[in-house]
């Protein structure tokens, strides 16, 4: 069934604004939160803010900067640029990245080498345990998960590793006997919300010596973000920067959005709508990708010799299996996994729904979304889509 899609032109972009209101008190004396007018910057005429939000983005100054800015617009890049600033420009700096994912901690490292910035130069939390010899301590940038950051062991862990906490006192002493400043840059923090628990937000006051700016990066804020900018807020003696981009519409960048309902209660290889989908995207000549909301759905594409699974492999030879190589929610091995996004396969998974950069041409990207039955009484029950509409958005 085609349904008319007039009703959405026109149709204005709405999307959580943060504002100073949001940490101020209407009793201003009571207020302990020193926040700048909001500054609004807008795209260029090819959609990208790099140079507007460079200018206003000012390395001297301790505060915690909130950057919000839609997909697409640049904002990576000009975190990226930031970063090879920091690095060339402020010799006595530590620059600390925290990403949401393990995924997100290589791709960020091998951005980062990309911009000119030496290897020996970048440190790689995941080499913890795998390259012993490998020294850190001097090491100006480090890229790391927010969950390691916070002391978070997750949901079924008791403590981080040995190795984590002392990879963070040794790297927080060395910050402090050498009084470098230290840059937080916090990115897809929306992905990250769940990891600021309070038990774990008094791990970061060890850095509250040494600590410069915090920068916060995300396209899809929501109310829950504004109590974790707080907390950051707390150690840049409350000072908060706001930059917010203008969302303006650029027709030749954006995709066509095709949406497919199913009435099926649960979803499998044999799902009228996906295999009528995915055949079509072939017989087209398509580069594809699928994200699933569950595990179980990719391992069965994987593996599937007979339908859809068997097409796929025909027309791009190994697929790529992009979900977790946890063993009851444990890595049995301690070894880089392998199940990263790659633009130069057909990937299939779950680990590539946030920070991820496809550039094929000629590209489909086909999200199955949670059935009916996913709508149980169980946790995360829709799978990687479980932390709400932020998820689905981004």
């Amino acid at each position: 069934m085609n349904l008319p899609n007039k009703y959405f032109t026109n149709f204005p972009i709405e999307f959580k604004e943060i504002n100073p209101e949001d940490f101020i008190s209407e009793n201003k004396e009571d207020t302990k939160f020193i926040v700048d007018d909001k500054i609004i910057i807008n795209p260029d005429d090819n959609g990208y803010i790099h140079k507007e939000l460079s200018d206003k983005l000012s390395l001297k100054e301790k505060n915690t900067v909130v950057i919000n800015a839609p997909v697409g617009y640049g904002k990576s890049y000009t975190i990226l640029k930031t970063i090879k600033k920091i690095h060339d420009e402020i010799p006595n700096s530590k620059i600390i990245v925290a990403t949401p994912f393990v995924s997100l901690v290589v791709q960020y490292v091998n951005d980062i080498k990309n911009i000119g910035i030496p290897e020996e130069n970048i440190y790689d939390y995941t080499n913890l345990g795998r390259n012993p010899k490998e020294k850190y301590n001097n090491k100006k940038i480090h890229v790391i998960t927010v969950n390691t950051l916070l002391g978070n062991p997750g949901e079924d862990g008791f403590k981080n590793s040995i190795a984590k906490r002392m990879y963070l006192d040794k790297i927080t002493l060395e910050a402090e006997l050498k009084n470098e400043k230290v840059f937080f840059i916090y990115d897809e923090i929306h992905d990250t919300i769940q990891n600021f628990k309070e038990e774990f937000i008094f791990y970061l006051w060890k850095w509250s010596n040494v600590i410069h700016k915090n920068i916060i990066v995300s396209a899809t804020f929501n109310e829950a973000s504004k109590v974790v900018i707080k907390y950051l807020a707390e150690l840049t003696d409350f000072k908060i920067q706001i930059i917010e981009s203008v969302r303006k519409r650029f027709p030749e960048k954006q995709s066509e959005l095709f949406l497919h309902y199913s009435s099926d209660f649960s979803y499998d290889i044999d799902t009228e709508e996906i295999v009528k989908v995915i055949n079509d995207l072939l017989n087209r000549d398509r580069n594809v990708d699928i994200l699933c909301y569950s595990k179980n759905l990719a391992k069965s594409i994987l593996r599937d010799n007979k339908g859809i699974g068997k097409r796929l492999k025909e027309k791009f030879g190994i697929l790529n299996d992009c979900t977790s190589q946890l063993v009851l929610n444990q890595r049995m091995v301690n070894v880089p996994p392998k199940n990263r996004f790659n633009n130069e396969m057909c990937n299939i998974g779950t680990n590539f729904k946030s920070g991820v950069n496809i550039i094929k041409e000629n590209h489909s990207f086909v999200i199955i979304m949670p059935p009916n039955s996913s709508r149980l009484c169980f946790r995360y029950k829709f799978g990687i889509f479980s932390n709400g509409v932020n998820n689905v958005i981004q």
